[in-house]
């Protein structure tokens, strides 16, 4: 079946982060490919994220990743983190907080539009139930199109689960084995080095 996987990068992100840094230098396409049935065919690999600007070192890891994802041949989608004031309920002082947007909107639209364009085989990496409508509009605007989710490690819930038609759990012991190479060489010769914090 023609397979598309679109990945909530953060949602991922912070299943990984937990466990070691080292696995944040991730190769998402050796990891799709690994849950897909000889009868699948690979249509793409979409990343979904956005970039930390108030955390400037931060965001020039994540674009050095961002460029290797792109030299394994995975597609980008960014959205954007919008301040938002808020109260600290402990000292009741005003503080600035960073919320995630259009992550979730881009993911149940490049969804549909899979659909759209004839892929079989949707498989959404992610844990957040937020996507549920978006499974439903599909199976019901597509009967005939499968919706699975691979939930990043610990991010499996049973919302998401009772609406796909089939799920994986990532286990921990195989996250190892998907970390890229030291080195990624872009199609233009140049090569991507993995963060020193992240060796």
């Amino acid at each position: 079946m023609k397979t598309a996987f679109l990945i909530d990068g953060f949602n991922f992100y912070h299943s990984i982060k937990q466990l070691s840094d080292q696995l944040l230098w991730f190769d998402y396409d050796a990891y799709c490919r690994h849950f897909m049935r000889s009868s699948d065919i690979l249509h793409s690999i979409t990343y979904f994220t956005s970039l930390a600007f108030w955390r400037k070192e931060a965001v020039k890891r994540h674009q050095m990743f961002i460029q290797a994802c792109e030299a394994k041949g995975i597609s980008i989608v960014l959205g954007k983190f919008k301040d938002k004031p808020s109260t600290c309920p402990h000292c009741r002082q005003d503080i600035l907080r960073h919320e995630e947007k259009a992550t979730d909107v881009n993911i149940a639209l490049s969804a549909y539009r899979c659909a759209t364009h004839g892929v079989e085989q949707i498989i959404l990496v992610t844990g957040d139930t937020d996507l549920a409508p978006a499974i439903r509009l599909i199976k019901n605007d597509f009967p005939k199109t499968k919706v699975g989710l691979l939930f990043p490690y610990r991010r499996d819930n049973r919302e998401l689960e009772k609406e796909a038609d089939f799920h994986h759990k990532t286990r921990k012991d195989i996250l190892p084995s998907f970390r890229l190479p030291e080195q990624i060489q872009k199609p233009n010769g140049k090569l991507i080095t993995c963060p020193p914090q992240w060796k």
